[in-house]
Formats: structure tokens, C-alpha cells, sequence
């Protein structure tokens, strides 16, 4: 399974490779634009972006996926310290399918993975266990 992490912070990035890199193949852009080059030259399994990225934020990504063919079915994961309601219904509005907020416990933000890739119906393979 890929991930596309769409995060400018290198702290934030190593957390994700610490919580992530054994069980997913990871893939690391800074911002909007290297996302859709990235996913131009391969679809990722998940998406999960920061909310405010160098050049435009999470939502403007999620607007831009769900456009593209088949992006309805592509999980796309808000992972953020905007904590506020507005935040998280516009994080919605815009397609995200799940909002985090920072900071994230890792059992937690595993469970909800697999879930999202649940929901969408993109099965992991079997003899891969997850903590």
C-alpha cells in the first residue's frame, strides 16, 4: 500500500516515516503542486496532507483530487493542529474523509487508516499484521 504525505515540516515527516514506514510505502512531498506531479506519475493508496501547505493548504489538494478521475474513491487524510469546528467542516467540505488533529497518537491514527481503507474498499493484504 502507498502513502503520499504532503507535509512542508521534516519533523513531521520523520514522525510519519516512525509511525508508517514499516507497514506502508511512504512517499514525501512538500507541498500542492509536487502532490498532483506525484500522483501523475503514480496514484497513491492514501493521501494524508497538513492543512496549511507553502503553496495553497489541504483543501485546495482534496478540491484538486476529487476532481481528477477516479479521485472520488482515493482516501484523503487532514492531518493538522487547526483544531476549531470550522476548520474540520471545511477540512469535510472540501473531501477529506478524515481530520486529525496533532498530536497524534499512533494506535489511534493506525486504526483510523484502516478504517478509511475499510470504508473505501481497498483491502490490505492478509499476512501483513498492523499494531
Amino acid at each position: 500500500m502507498t502513502v503520499l504525505v504532503v507535509d512542508a515540516d521534516y519533523t513531521q515527516r520523520e514522525s510519519m516515516r516512525a509511525m508508517l514506514g514499516e507497514h506502508y510505502c511512504l512517499s514525501f512531498v512538500s507541498g500542492l503542486g509536487e502532490a498532483l506531479l506525484a500522483m501523475q506519475e503514480r496514484t497513491p493508496d492514501l493521501i494524508i496532507s497538513e492543512f496549511d501547505l507553502a503553496d495553497g493548504t489541504g483543501l485546495d489538494l482534496c478540491a484538486e483530487v476529487r476532481r481528477l478521475p477516479g479521485g472520488t474513491r482515493l482516501p484523503i487524510m487532514l492531518v493538522t493542529s487547526r483544531s476549531t469546528t470550522g476548520d474540520k467542516v471545511a477540512g469535510f467540505q472540501a473531501g477529506a474523509d478524515d481530520y486529525v488533529v496533532k498530536p497524534v497518537d499512533s494506535r489511534l491514527f493506525s486504526a483510523r487508516l484502516r478504517l478509511l481503507f475499510r470504508l473505501k474498499g481497498i483491502e490490505r493484504p492478509r499476512d501483513l499484521h498492523m499494531p
